[in-house]
């Protein structure tokens, strides 16, 4: 079958330059806070230092080299095309992966100093294929992470249902549901609610809305600039969609080959990219955000 997009070429392409209109829109907003892969101004949460991976029959390391910081309240976007080590930074965050060298902390304290269970119940992971488990209620899958905790079952089911309304699911309706009776956008709905069901201070996502259509992929990161202004909450997010990290991100991390080859702000990897590589990833982008801002500008006054 063809790609949704191929298939609805005009629904597609709408929905691509109404992203490219709240990226032109979104400039002004502190265009200048972060850089050059570091956090600056604000109270670190997450540093990555000269952090290292290999995995074996790899002729060159999956993750090679990266140092990167993310504030707290930020929203970091690691953007690359598949096997560019986007994912394998993220799951050294909460230890899935361990790193062959260099430093990870969150909050000052060296990841491998934690307990690793206590780690990774501290931050709230969302993956593509959502990992629900099949034979439990959607109100049973949110409050997972509340029932690994030991927390009373008639608090997780407040704090299930209290989830379920926040990204959108009146739990009324479905909370006794099963997974298989959802669609894929309410499934990855359930996936964030799980996620954050344990208030956790950082979210990682791994290409949570790889796999929907473009409709509701789109209602879906809607969801999120919702969530992230409501929670003040840290997310990492892993993508290979170049609108997508222009769209969700207060920074934008482009990955390739291993390592990192520019982080900062939309204006910055748009009109100043640090190496040919951003400057090709994102040479189309740019020119439709000049085009829609030359558009903008010589439209007449309504």
């Amino acid at each position: 079958m063809a790609a949704w997009s191929d298939r609805h070429p005009i629904i597609f392409q709408a929905n691509r330059f109404r992203l490219l209109a709240k990226t032109w829109i979104s400039f002004g907003r502190g265009s200048t806070l972060f850089s050059k892969g570091q956090a600056t101004g604000e109270l670190l949460l997450i540093e990555l230092e000269d952090v290292t991976k290999s995995f074996p029959g790899m002729e060159k390391p999956a993750v090679d080299g990266v140092t990167l910081s993310i504030a707290k309240g930020e929203t970091l976007v690691l953007l690359g095309s598949s096997g560019c080590g986007k994912s394998t930074t993220l799951k050294l965050i909460n230890r899935l992966v361990e790193p062959d060298g260099g430093m990870i902390r969150i909050d000052g304290v060296s990841v491998q100093e934690r307990p690793i269970l206590d780690l990774r119940r501290s931050m709230g992971y969302v993956i593509q294929d959502t990992g629900l488990f099949p034979h439990w209620t959607v109100a049973e899958n949110v409050g997972c992470p509340l029932r690994i905790r030991g927390i009373p079952q008639s608090e997780r089911r407040k704090k299930s249902f209290e989830m379920l309304d926040r990204v959108g699911l009146p739990p009324e309706t479905f909370g006794k549901r099963y997974p298989h009776e959802l669609s894929g956008g309410q499934q990855q709905r359930v996936g964030v609610a799980r996620a954050l069901s344990g208030d956790p201070d950082i979210l990682l996502m791994d290409e949570p809305f790889g796999a929907l259509d473009g409709v509701t992929r789109e209602a879906l990161q809607q969801e999120m600039e919702r969530l992230r202004q409501e929670l003040s909450i840290t997310i990492l997010f892993v993508t290979h969609d170049l609108f997508e990290a222009l769209s969700l991100g207060d920074r934008v991390g482009v990955m390739h080959e291993g390592t990192l080859q520019q982080v900062g702000t939309k204006a910055e990897v748009l009109n100043r990219p640090a190496t040919a590589f951003v400057k090709t990833l994102f040479e189309k982008p740019a020119k439709q955000l000049r085009v829609f801002q030359e558009s903008k500008e010589g439209s007449p006054a309504v």
